[in-house]
């Protein structure tokens, strides 16, 4: 087994410290009383009541109180904690969780009026919200249940109609939510008329719940007000989100093209689904009938893109170069260039054209960055040594090396150039720079070094706030209250610290994205040159986050903390927040179908509103790349590429290709995303190994894991997952 826990992984501490806006003790009795509220919640709430005022961040003792009280059965305690909190707290999100968990505790003991003014006070504080996260829609969908609760417990006549309207609401607006989905409510989804039934499941399609909007659309298509939307979204539904059953996509879309509001659009979607069921020539024959019917139609730059792509994939090269040259002739220099470019240099590969790749792949040298002209240069050296004109491909090889060194296709190079020198190309023998390793990513400065000017009276009270709130342990919620002062927090200190300043805030919060931002311009393919191993910008860019839990799932799943940090690097440049827009959440970037079939796995609940908090989402990260490292026997690129493409089509992008070596492998995947995705990651890791890695061994360990001299490995039919 890899030494991949090994690192001496250090721990920030007295370099981020903090002016003691609290007892040290009165901060270490709340973490441990928070750790306990669940499994000993007496001895929670014994430990809460010993708390004294916690200046600036009171509410979250208010808070702790309230929750170890009730679940040690001290419910009135719990209310006056609850009452306190919803006075008291300055986020609206937290006066609103007060009032309605103050709400059900006193519907619990029947005192029904004391019950409907915690109603009226959480709407109060729902006034104040969004309502677009997900921890708001779980506390206003408890607020509604909470009414149709308390009219219920009434009875009379116009009581049952309030309810009713709730359950209404609760139907159309959260039906996702548990307290829609808990038993009791008065109204089923079957006495919902047309347009509320669809409300509904459109509801449910924004919500992921894609099984049950699957069952409501379809529940609709006798409607002839709604069969329409209803045929779009189940189109949908089996093409793009779940993505199972892309016969009837093609079927449902077939209808659709026929007339109506979606018609050019479903014709562009017949195609796509002809695709999935790798029907590429009807799919051919369909984006031929798209440019005719539709010549300027909103898709007509991705039909030419296809019309090459598709008898590309299909390993029809002539056809693929036709397309291509086509696409190229048409559009010249668009979104797609280096992606066709790449693609038709990589056709003559296919067909030993060595000649026409080297001029093909000169054209993307005004593309630039490592993965395009970086890639360029790499199989521009291949194809010159295939044709045995080894100085030349010496030759690209030094130019890489200068250009890129560090990157992906820098080692692919070396390797590459050992085998040309008739030397070991194991990518822990090949050559490497030998100024790594000397990093250290703590800020210079804590944050209390620095003197803040200009912050005005409440500034200064949030700014208090963050440091209490981190000295309590809730980074969470430190990062969302340094977010409403940051760019002004940032300009409270002269031009020449700014930089200092940012690094020391994004440890002290654990908010990596903005010094990240910073360094890089915003740019993953910044820094084509690796950064100065020990400069403040290389600290920046490529940040070891999260270390404290990082370290913790990092052991448990005998995983490279690299990997985890280069993977949040691509998925979500360190942000915890994040949503992609394939409904991807966290830092890691997981979707929910997978983080429940986690869930389940490792016997915990999964929980959206909690999840992107990087303690409790990167473990799910961590046992789902333990287990894509067992399929693919330890090697990273792949085990990236399943983490962002699925295991079963990584599977069959090796079954396919049972006789390509590594690197040939890798362009022959055919996802565009997938591929470049886990290039990147490699790249990644790459940097890190180099800033930060100073044990010659374990790096050596890892690379020879990332740059397999063979791909040669036993895949289980079942990749899971």
């Amino acid at each position: 087994m890899l030494r991949f826990t090994t690192i001496a992984l250090f721990l920030l501490t007295a370099t981020t410290a903090h002016a003691q806006l609290l007892p040290e003790s009165q901060a270490d009795t709340y973490k441990t009383a928070s750790k306990l509220v669940d499994e000993d919640p007496a001895h929670a709430y014994r430990l809460a009541k010993t708390l004294e005022k916690l200046p600036h961040a009171d509410d979250r003792r208010l808070a702790l109180l309230a929750d170890a009280a009730a679940n040690a059965g001290e419910v009135d305690e719990a209310i006056a904690a609850l009452s306190a909190l919803g006075k008291t707290a300055p986020r609206a999100l937290d006066r609103l969780y007060a009032h309605v968990e103050r709400g059900e505790l006193l519907l619990l003991q029947g005192k029904l009026d004391a019950c409907a003014d915690a109603i009226e006070k959480a709407d109060e504080a729902a006034s104040a919200l969004g309502g677009r996260s997900a921890e708001e829609r779980f506390f206003v969908a408890r607020r509604w249940r909470l009414e149709h609760d308390l009219a219920l417990a009434r009875g009379e006549d116009k009581d049952l109609r309030r309810a009713a309207k709730a359950a209404h609401k609760l139907l159309t607006d959260y039906p996702a939510e548990p307290a829609t989905r808990r038993e009791g409510l008065a109204l089923s989804v079957a006495e919902l008329d047309a347009e509320q039934r669809f409300e509904h499941a459109r509801a449910l399609y924004d919500s992921w719940a894609y099984h049950d909007a699957r069952e409501e659309f379809t529940a609709l298509l006798d409607d002839e007000k709604y069969e329409e939307s209803a045929r779009w979204y189940l189109a949908h539904l089996a093409l793009n989100k779940l993505r199972d059953k892309p016969k009837e996509a093609e079927r449902l879309f077939k209808e659709l093209a026929k007339d109506g509001r979606y018609r050019e659009a479903s014709l562009y979607q017949v195609a796509r689904a002809q695709m999935r069921q790798e029907r590429y020539d009807d799919a051919l024959e369909t984006l031929t009938t798209y440019r005719k019917r539709y010549p300027r139609g909103r898709h007509t730059e991705s039909v030419y893109y296809y019309r090459g792509w598709l008898p590309y994939d299909h390993r029809e090269n002539k056809k693929a170069i036709e397309g291509f040259k086509n696409y190229i002739k048409r559009y010249g220099k668009s979104a797609r260039s280096s992606y066709i470019h790449g693609f038709l240099a990589w056709t003559y590969m296919r067909l030993g054209e060595w000649q026409n790749a080297i001029d093909t792949y000169e054209e993307m040298r005004a593309f630039g960055n490592m993965l395009v002209w970086g890639k360029a240069l790499y199989w521009q050296a291949h194809a010159f040594n295939e044709l045995g004109q080894t100085k030349k491909a010496l030759a690209k090889l030094d130019e890489l090396r200068e250009t890129y060194a560090v990157t992906y296709y820098a080692v692919l190079g070396e390797q590459l150039r050992a085998r040309i020198e008739g030397k070991d190309p194991r990518a822990s023998k090949v050559w490497w720079p030998d100024d790594g390793g000397k990093l250290d990513d703590a800020p210079k400065k804590s944050v209390s070094d620095f003197e803040l000017r200009g912050l005005s009276t409440s500034e200064k009270r949030t700014w208090k706030r963050v440091q209490a709130l981190v000295a309590l342990g809730e980074h969470h919620m430190a990062r969302g209250a340094i977010d409403e002062i940051y760019d002004d927090l940032v300009r409270a200190v002269p031009d020449e610290q700014r930089r200092a300043w940012i690094h020391a805030l994004g440890h002290f919060v654990e908010n990596y994205h903005h010094m990240w931002e910073v360094s890089t311009g915003g740019s993953i393919a910044a820094m084509p040159a690796p950064p100065e191993p020990d400069s403040p910008e290389a600290a920046m860019a490529y940040p070891r986050t999260y270390p404290k839990v990082v370290a913790e799932v990092a052991e448990e799943f005998d995983l490279p903390p690299d990997l985890m940090w280069s993977l949040m690097r691509q998925e979500s440049r360190y942000r915890p927040a994040q949503i992609s827009y394939t409904d991807a959440v966290g830092a890691l970037q997981m979707i929910p179908k997978t983080a429940r079939k986690v869930a389940k796995a490792l016997g915990v609940t999964y929980n959206p509103r909690t999840f992107p908090i990087p303690e409790v989402g990167f473990r799910y990260s961590g046992f789902y790349l333990r287990k894509l490292l067992d399929t693919f026997d330890g090697l990273i690129v792949p085990t990236a590429a399943a983490y962002n493409s699925g295991p079963q089509i990584v599977a069959y992008w090796f079954r396919q290709n049972p006789d390509a070596s590594f690197p040939w492998l890798i362009e022959e995947f055919a996802y565009n995303e997938g591929r470049n995705y886990c290039r990147k990651v490699a790249e990644h890791m790459v940097r890190y190994l180099y800033l930060y890695e100073d044990d010659a061994e374990r790096r050596g360990e890892i690379l020879d894991k990332l740059f397999p001299v063979s791909r040669d490995i036993e895949i289980p039919e079942e990749v899971g997952y």
